[in-house]
């Protein structure tokens, strides 16, 4: 929006807006190279820490151990997808070369990451030069250690205050924000225009929460995320607003999640069953290491090896039947036995709405879910597939040739690992529905290596950053967990180093 105003409710050098690990990071940066910074977060403060998807995660932070390899890894990523040049070679550079940093970075600031893993989650050229770290404390203990550092520089974080629309001049600048702000006192909303004397970040996130946005975009509908609700496309409609280009819009990080009434989250799913550590003995063991399971399409038959790519197997379930004229795995059915229902919890408890959210409290055996009904249950498989709406010939042969590959020691078809190949043959059986869903979209404004968001002309919107989640570099193939929040931290600075570098009004 044009605007000629002089009048500011409030300003500074650079406006950040979004509160999350990009926000944290971009804002950290540019006020330690010098420049006054105001946060804007729509959400009300929370306790301890508002709930951003940041919050919510795992803590997974992609480390490499050789920038050239690296980058050589991302570059196949995209020439698998068909789309090389989709994220140029400048940008991947960059992100090479800063997401290399990110440990030593984020130790600098007080916080604390060990190995997780090494290698990427396809296994390409270059893949083994991509190491994960965890942040102690996971995404709460990310999220804290940024906040301490935000709250120890004396950075204002407005909570309670939506931006929804950027303020430009004459000459086409980013010069500030206009918000939403929530006034307590009379329980209403006042707007704000915020300037930015050198410019403004975005960091909103993506369009998770957003339905119509999902519905237009990704390739699959429904689709169920497991971060914040606060997720709703906000950045998206405002970098439209002054000319940006958009890319990633049909990609995201995702796989089948479980999608319960009581919440508008999903919820990542413990196939095997949950994993704990034997006291006296740093190696996990896993309760479900006994338990079987396979994934069927609503007609009964299964469709993937279902040890999938963590960040992946969303596109698998995107598929459409042109001649049923139905999406077959729109949901599809994870079918187990008893072992696996008394090997724990059906869901991760330690991230998402399950986790440190708390925003469900999934019940140790799962018996609450299935008393719900959210759970099926079948004394035979017959009587399973019945109430699944499935047929039950086709399920009980799926099943039959499933054990004929685990007394085979051998999946043929979809080439499963061995170490999974367990029988279901202990009744009763059960069975829940997975939706398409996941961590979240990459979609958004198109950012060039100095994090500058794009016009459709491929030149800069003066004045206007990115950084995070929200218009990522990462294209169909996600390179591993903790990719986004490798982004994060990367991309918050060097959005916060050159928004900084912007010459004050």
């Amino acid at each position: 929006m044009l605007t000629l105003q002089n009048h500011w409710d409030l300003e500074a050098d650079v406006v950040v807006i979004g509160y999350g690990a990009a926000g944290a990071v971009a804002a950290i940066t540019a006020h330690d190279a010098g420049a006054s910074v105001i946060i804007l977060e729509k959400q009300e403060a929370g306790t301890p820490l508002v709930i951003t998807s940041s919050f919510m995660s795992g803590g997974s932070v992609i480390c490499p151990s050789d920038i050239q390899e690296a980058r050589r890894y991302m570059e196949s990523l995209y020439r698998v997808s068909g789309d090389l040049y989709w994220t140029e070679p400048d940008v991947i550079r960059v992100w090479a070369q800063y997401t290399a940093e990110n440990k030593s970075w984020f130790e600098s600031m007080g916080g604390q990451m060990k190995f997780i893993r090494h290698g990427g989650e396809h296994k390409l050229p270059g893949y083994e030069s991509i190491d994960v770290y965890g942040v102690v404390g996971k995404g709460p203990g990310l999220m804290r250690v940024l906040d301490k550092q935000i709250h120890a520089r004396g950075i204002p974080v407005k909570y309670g205050t939506a931006a929804h629309e950027l303020l430009i001049n004459s000459k086409g600048e980013v010069i500030g924000v206009k918000a939403a702000q929530h006034v307590h006192e009379k329980d209403e909303k006042k707007v704000i225009n915020v300037q930015a004397r050198r410019a403004v970040i975005l960091t909103t996130g993506g369009f998770e929460f957003d339905e119509e946005m999902k519905l237009q975009y990704l390739r699959v509908y429904p689709a169920y995320f497991t971060g914040t609700t606060a997720a709703t496309g906000d950045g998206i409609r405002m970098g439209l607003g002054v000319g940006a280009q958009l890319w990633h819009m049909n990609c995201c990080s995702a796989r089948a999640v479980i999608k319960i009434p009581d919440i508008p989250q999903g919820m990542s799913v413990m196939l095997g069953g949950e994993t704990r550590h034997t006291p006296g003995s740093e190696k996990a063991v896993s309760e479900g290491a006994k338990a079987g399971y396979v994934m069927v399409e609503r007609n009964g038959k299964r469709f993937t090896n279902e040890n999938f790519k963590s960040h992946s197997l969303f596109y698998e379930l995107t598929y459409f039947d042109s001649q049923r004229v139905f999406y077959p795995r729109v949901p599809c059915y994870w079918v187990f036995d008893r072992k696996r229902m008394e090997s724990g919890s059906l869901v991760t408890r330690t991230v998402g709405a399950a986790g440190a959210a708390r925003f469900y409290r999934w019940s140790d055996d799962n018996s609450k879910e299935l008393e719900r009904g959210w759970i099926k249950q079948g004394e035979s498989l017959k009587e399973l597939a019945l109430k699944l709406g499935i047929d039950p010939q086709t399920l009980e042969t799926t099943v039959n040739k499933y054990n004929l590959c685990c007394e085979h020691g051998e999946d043929v078809e979809y080439r499963r690992p061995l170490h999974t190949l367990i029988p279901l043959k202990t009744p009763p059986f059960y069975a829940i529905e997975l939706w398409p869903g996941g961590p979240n979209t990459q979609g958004g404004p198109r950012r060039n290596s100095k994090a500058q968001v794009l016009r459709a002309d491929g030149t800069p919107v003066p004045r206007l950053y990115s950084a995070g989640e929200l218009g990522s570099i990462y294209g169909m193939l996600y390179p591993t967990g903790g990719g986004n929040l490798a982004e994060c931290i990367a991309f918050g600075r060097i959005a916060g180093e050159n928004a900084s570098e912007c010459r004050p009004f």
